[in-house]
């Protein structure tokens, strides 16, 4: 049976456990409260409308990455999109951009981002176009003109594919050698005695000289600059201080066609 004393400690015990839960909650509630004030004071510069498989946001200034939540997402200056084995559209009312797989894309002000790693597809509101949209990377700023682009920052290497419209790019390393690709020209039609002909020649003259040869043909050196325009069709292949352009590769028709089908379902 027990006692008063007993009854006494035991309510006192529970009194004790109270007083710490409610301590605790009055300690969290301004750590709580700052964090709302922050989150709504923060003005958004871009929102992430939709996304498909493992995406990330690792908000400015932080080190730990979070789900995406609730969309759309608001994205607050110098937040990044981070995807995995998924894709992210991220839209600042001037360009959406279709985020690629294993990539990040950082969103510093309304039409200003920047590509740190993979790919991404962006397409510029012809009616917004005129106030103006950049993208960096880490070799470049991209001035925007044009409506469609791809950028990707990958195997060493930075390109800059323009399917529609215009962009002046700037290197952000100093002058860098520009060269114009190529394709060889092909032979005049003629008759098989003269093709085993020429085709004997080539074998006897060497593959490496043929190889030199054909590289001259492909690539012509044009100046060193820091500025130049692309136009569409064409794409900028940078690695280290050489940048090359030349008709845009197979490769990235087809990356463009895949980001721009999954762009047009969302």
């Amino acid at each position: 049976m027990t006692t008063t004393a007993g009854w006494y400690r035991i309510l006192s015990k529970l009194i004790e456990v109270q007083s710490m839960f409610l301590l605790k909650c009055f300690m969290a509630l301004p750590i709580l409260v700052m964090a709302a004030h922050a989150l709504a004071d923060c003005p958004p510069v871009a929102k992430l409308v939709a996304f498909d498989g493992q995406v990330s946001i690792k908000p400015a200034g932080r080190v730990l990455k979070t789900s995406p939540g609730a969309l759309p997402r608001p994205l607050c200056a110098g937040d990044e999109v981070h995807t995995f084995a998924g894709r992210a559209l991220v839209n600042d009312g001037r360009t959406s951009v279709a985020v690629d797989q294993f990539s990040v894309a950082a969103f510093t002000a309304a039409g200003k981002s920047a590509l740190n790693q993979g790919q991404a597809l962006f397409e510029v509101s012809k009616r917004k176009a005129e106030a103006g949209v950049e993208v960096k990377t880490r070799l470049s700023v991209i001035g925007v003109k044009g409506t469609r682009f791809l950028v990707g920052d990958k195997n060493d290497g930075v390109a800059v594919v323009l399917d529609q419209g215009q962009v002046e790019i700037t290197s952000t390393q100093g002058p860098v050698g520009y060269f114009r690709e190529k394709a060889t020209a092909k032979p005049a039609d003629e008759d098989f005695e003269a093709y085993a002909r020429h085709k004997t020649e080539a074998i006897a003259a060497g593959r490496a000289a043929f190889e030199q040869y054909k590289t001259q043909v492909q690539r012509e050196f044009v100046a060193y600059v820091e500025n130049l325009t692309l136009e569409a069709g064409k794409e900028l292949v940078t690695v280290g201080r050489v940048a090359v352009e030349r008709d845009i590769s197979n490769e990235s028709a087809d990356s463009i066609k895949a980001l721009s089908a999954w762009l047009g379902t969302r």
